[in-house]
């Protein structure tokens, strides 16, 4: 996982002048009114609505390269400007306060149009204060004062938003990074420039390298760095940026017009060096290279060992053995032969195997930015920003600037069966779709208009890390003001009770009055990952609520999608749960049910995404738009309860089962659980201590009895997220039964135990303990009992009906708090690995001089023969580096791998390597990372079984989801050719030695009144014998009453047992992938035709099939068909 950034601003754009008057009055004065007095009357939302124009109006205005340019040069201007945001947020945060302290002031409406305001104000007010304001601050500081002209300005602007993007996108991906300004100059400023930058040739394209060309220059700071933390790598390369006197005075010359191309690394090819860091340029040793190009690339080129040998590129050039090497050097050799810079480039990605995205250069068109995407797992996003293209490798690297991208698609198929997409960016006209040229890996042109072009939903609000090392551990954090604004104008004071208040749109009163009127028997909560838990944790909740009126179930909806679906469910409630509302496993479980009668209310934590638009209600968690970054989905989860529990307690009280009593007590409840969460934290310390534990042990389990059960389940897939292990879980008394004798880790959930239950809990752990296993328990604060173990969670008392809310973020700190343990048992490792790459680089390659850059493994391995890391790291990896180890002590004289001779740094490069990566533990990110799951099981083939064909069988009788997959295929096929069913008989198969027999059992339609020889039985025989024998759906027309008749076998087990004849009529024409898709069903006609066609010297397109008849296709004679596509051609 890499990052790629780049920018190309716009030079030529004519700019109005923007003055500081104008940008300050641009955001108006805070609000006079009172937020709680506001909130009593309809006018807050007006008022909102308002202020969302203004600032909306002002961040397009601060986006002006000239608004940008006065804000940099102006700092009074910047503070005056701060102060009227703080004011503002000061206005927002009263009104939160308000929300949540006053009771009910706005119905659920006017409350989901105020907070859906205040959001959108928040987050306009944090890009002027963060996006702007900052910026200036920042472009100042980078430009030292030295701001001549709103040119400079420009300049200066795409370095910091370059370099923004990529301490962003370093959550991705951060052993290295590098940066380069490409820089056109005209003869004049070239040649001053060659005057002032010598000595700073590097063959190798190194840190603060300068290249000389013949329109310009580039110049490069990189930085590999193997130990760090996420932002040093970028605070390093702005350093060395501010410092640079050429780069300021290249950029404050009158013709200098910028490019900047960045990118953070990940190696995974290559080792982890500065050479290795990207960009990468096109000098070799070769002589006569006349074009330069340089690149950045995501991915890997899985055949660039084959492309170095054809390009005479040894794999130790320069020491620079990243495999992004070969695109510049391949795209000079294309531009050297003449050929166009685009065509060149799509040459050379053509060239490369694997999925990757790359970024290029050439001094061939130094202001054309070129860009590919191919293969899955990859992308690029380019931005359209006011006289300026963003690209990023992830949209949140862009929205700084813009919210409108164009996403480059490396699936792509062009006429030739060629994957993968090339984009190239022109300077002139930056920003704008006109200097926009997309092409097919083949250089053929695919045109780009505003449709393609995409509105991000995320702003840097929404991606900022603030001060905490993780977006993991601050989105925990997170989790109790999450909970909170999920109970916010839901639950509201009824005179001394509490009591829940859900809008139309949330749930819709039609529907309201089937639950009200016992129309309504099921409710299922469906999700997928950490939903699906939460669907689980609610369904505890709701349960005992409703039943046995309601039947209250949870599943995923993927188990709903393929086992609970029944063609008539009217009296069945979907509550479909998800994070982004676009998890297809989801979404198209709701739309199954949705065919078959089902209401769907959705539980979502994103306006306006396709699962709001499917469900009859929405009922939005937390304020509708709270953006996870981490890939492990924790605050998501508390909110998802916090929301389906009010719908569930609503519910109850709609159907006349719930007591006001009751109703009250867990409302108290619910509202009580935001501060309980925040008072866990109190509890890291120890957590953090506990989690060391986990890594002295290969098994793992989790396990909770009842409601903890669920808290188990949430807790076994973070640790498996974030640990890179697979766990099981089970009931608390169950674990004794199943594998006792694994000597596991067991973490036990077990909050809000109750009081009768807590000596058998005791004894359970009394067992796992006296069994060699390490149990680690979460209770309840005050629950003092001597449990067999030193390593106890308490966390704080909550209602029994909700404790196991605080089991699982217990578990969520534990997850956390464990991959970190795991991440920083490599720590050692990492500084031998950098103390050993940074004695290649000084030339001291003896093994006397890598066994003292790798002192630390020594430590490292006496740590792990103590049994530390027994669990996190494997045997073999311990015996690999133990080998490596004694190669540097004893020089080899007591190992005898083959590879050590021949290269030892290598050697003890890859065992060290190998461990780090055994031990790393990224925590945002996962090695398989899916955070919004848009692909998945989509029950592409429910149609299988739900088709006008299938409908017409299962009318006489037949079952068709007990047919073969084959017979179900073909009938899917051939219902889109059908143009409808006039009716159906179905026979029934007696089988006997001598005889098959066949009998008509039921008919419809047309059927009804043809006359049968089979109607009291007789042998079977002519095209249903055929149909039956080959087990195949068959096309036939009648040979004595010219009927057109579908034939269709009931296979059951090994035998076929009866046999549906369908009535139907044909479309006149249809696509050729529908046809080609009924031959490729029922047998080999396709290979037929296409073979009857080529014997003719003629060239066979599937494509040609839509010009013929459908019964042509499907009917007429081989030879017929493949003379009228011959005759056509």
């Amino acid at each position: 996982m890499c990052g790629i950034v780049a920018a190309v601003p716009d030079y030529s754009v004519q700019l109005d002048e923007v003055t500081a008057t104008q940008l300050l009055d641009s955001v108006p004065e805070p609000p006079a009114a009172d937020p709680a007095g506001a909130a009593a009357h309809a006018g807050l939302t007006g008022l909102l609505g308002v202020l969302v124009k203004d600032l909306s109006a002002a961040v397009a205005l601060h986006t002006e390269p000239t608004g940008c340019y006065r804000l940099t040069v102006d700092a009074t201007l910047r503070t005056r400007l701060q102060a009227r945001v703080d004011g503002h947020t000061a206005w927002l945060d009263a009104l939160d306060r308000g929300l949540d302290e006053g009771g009910q002031v706005l119905d659920p409406e006017q409350l989901e149009s105020v907070q859906r305001l205040a959001g959108q104000a928040r987050d306009l007010l944090w890009t002027i204060a963060n996006d702007r304001i900052q910026v200036a601050e920042r472009v100042s500081r980078l430009a030292r004062g030295g701001l001549a002209d709103v040119n400079v300005g420009r300049a200066c602007l795409a370095i910091d938003a370059t370099l923004e993007a990529i301490d962003r996108l370093e959550v991705r991906g951060r052993d290295s990074a590098g940066l380069q300004v490409w820089v056109t100059l005209d003869e004049t400023d070239r040649a001053a420039a060659a005057g002032l930058h010598s000595g700073r040739t590097d063959p190798s394209y190194g840190h603060t390298a300068v290249t000389l060309l013949d329109r310009g220059l580039t110049l490069v700071y990189k930085r590999a760095s193997i130990i760090g933390r996420l932002g040093d790598n970028v605070a390093f390369l702005r350093a060395a940026i501010e410092a640079d006197d050429f780069l300021h005075a290249v950029l404050a010359m009158p013709s200098a017009r910028v490019t900047v191309l960045a990118h953070t690394r990940w190696a995974s090819v290559g080792r982890i060096s500065e050479a290795n860091a990207h960009p990468v340029d096109s000098t070799t040793r070769a002589q006569g290279a006349r074009g330069y190009a340089t690149a950045v690339l995501n991915g890997d080129i899985d055949n660039h060992l084959d492309l170095r040998e054809t390009l005479d590129l040894p794999v130790d050039e320069a020491g620079i053995t990243t495999d992004a090497k070969v695109i510049p050097v391949m795209l000079r050799r294309e531009l050297d032969a003449g050929t166009d810079p685009i065509q060149a480039f799509a040459a050379s990605i053509r060239r490369f195997h694997g999925s990757f995205a790359i970024a290029a250069q050439s001094d061939a068109d130094p202001d054309r930015l070129l860009l590919a995407v191919r293969g899955s797992g990859q992308g690029l996003y380019v931005g359209f920003a006011p006289a300026c293209f963003l690209v990023a490798s992830e949209v949140y690297g862009l929205v700084g600037w813009t919210d409108r991208y164009l996403r480059l698609d490396g699936a792509v198929v062009d006429g030739d069966g060629e994957h993968g997409t090339v984009v190239a960016l022109s300077r002139a006209g930056a920003g704008t779709l006109a200097a926009v040229e997309r092409f097919s890996v083949l250089g053929r042109p695919v045109p780009v208009t505003e449709e393609h072009v995409s509105t991000a939903e995320i702003t840097t609000r929404d991606v900022a890390r603030g001060s905490f090392e993780h977006y993991l551990v601050k989105e925990i954090t997170e989790a109790p003001s999450s909970f909170r604004r999920s109970l916010r104008g839901r639950i509201v004071a009824d005179g001394e009770h509490l009591t829940t208040v859900l809008g139309e749109a949330s749930l819709p009163r039609k529907l309201r009055d089937r639950f009200a009127a016992g129309e309504i028997t099921e409710l299922l909560f469906i999700g997928q990952g950490t939903a699906a838990v939460a669907c689980r944790g609610i369904a505890n909740v709701v349960r005992p609520l409703l039943q046995p009126a309601i039947a209250v179930e949870a599943m995923p909806a993927t188990e709903l999608s393929a086992w609970g679906l029944r063609p008539d469910m009217s009296s069945v409630c979907i509550v479909a749960v998800s994070q982004s509302g676009s998890t297809t496993d989801t979404n198209r479980a709701v739309d199954m049910v949705r065919a078959r009668g089902a209401a769907v209310l959705g539980i979502v934590n994103r306006r306006d995404s396709d699962l709001a638009h499917k469900s009859d209600g929405v009922l939005y968690t937390s304020d509708g738009r709270d953006v996870e970054m981490a890939v492990a989905s924790t605050k998501a989860f508390y909110s998802q309860v916090a929301t389906g529990s009010v719908l569930g307690l609503h519910l109850a009280r709609v159907c006349g089962r719930l007591a006001a009593e009751l109703e009250n007590t867990l409302l108290h409840a619910l509202l009580e659980m935001p501060n309980q969460l925040a008072e866990l934290r109190a509890q890291e310390p120890v957590i953090a201590r506990i989690s060391e534990v986990a890594l002295r042990y290969p098994h793992w389990a989790v396990v909770g009895s009842g409601p903890n059960r669920v808290a188990a389940e949430e807790a076994r897939i973070k640790l498996s997220e974030l640990c890179y292990k697979t766990i099981s879980t089970d009931a608390v008394e169950d674990k004794k039964h199943v594998d006792l004798s694994a000597e596991a880790f067991i973490l036990i959930c077990a909050a809000g135990t109750p009081p009768g239950q807590v000596r058998d809990l005791a004894k359970e752990v009394d067992i796992f303990a006296a069994h060699r296993n390490a149990p680690v328990i979460i209770v309840d604060e005050g629950m003092d009992v001597p449990w067999a173990t030193e390593w106890v969670v308490r966390v704080p008392a909550a209602h029994p009906v909700f404790a196991w809310i605080l089991s699982t973020a217990a578990g969520h700190l534990f997850s956390y708090h464990t991959a970190r343990a795991i991440d920083a048992k490599a720590d050692p490792l990492r500084g031998a690995l950098a103390a050993l790459e940074l004695s290649v680089d000084n030339g001291q390659t003896a093994l006397q001089d890598i066994e003292r850059a790798c002192t630390d493994l020594h430590p490292f391995l006496a740590d792990a023969a103590e049994g530390t890391m027994r669990g996190v790291l494997s045997s073999d990896t311990a015996l690999r580096l133990s080998d490596a180890a004694l190669l540097l002590r004893h020089g080899g004289s007591l190992v005898t791998a083959p590879r050590v001779a021949a290269d030892p740094i290598d050697y003890t490069r890859a065992r060290i390597t190998g461990a780090v990566d055994e031990l790393t533990r990224s925590i945002d990110s996962v090695k398989h990372q899916a955070k919004t799951v848009t692909v998945g099981t989509s029950r592409g083939d429910s149609d299988l079984v739900d088709n006008p064909l299938t409908r017409a069988i299962a009318g006489v009788g037949a079952d068709p989801s007990t047919m073969s997959y084959s017979v179900l295929v073909a009938l899917r096929a051939f219902a889109r050719v059908v143009d409808h069913v006039d009716g159906a008989t179905r026979y029934q198969l007696g089988w006997s030695p001598q005889r098959t027999t066949i009998r008509v059992v039921r008919r419809s339609g047309v059927s009804e009144g043809l006359p049968s020889r089979a109607g009291d039985g007789a042998d079977l025989s002519g095209s249903k014998w055929l149909a039956v024998q080959s087990r195949m759906v068959r096309l036939v027309r009648g040979a004595r009453d010219g009927r057109l008749v579908l034939l269709v076998p009931e296979l059951t087990g090994a035998r076929i047992n009866a046999l549906t004849l369908l009535h139907v009529g044909l479309h006149d024409t249809a696509e050729a992938a529908h046809l080609s898709e009924i031959l490729d069903a029922t047998g080999t006609r396709l290979d037929e035709i296409q073979a009857t066609v080529t014997e003719l010297d003629s060239r066979f397109d599937v494509d040609s099939l839509a010009k013929l008849p459908v019964e042509t296709v499907l009917l007429a004679p081989v030879d017929e068909v493949a003379r009228s596509i011959a005759g056509s051609a």
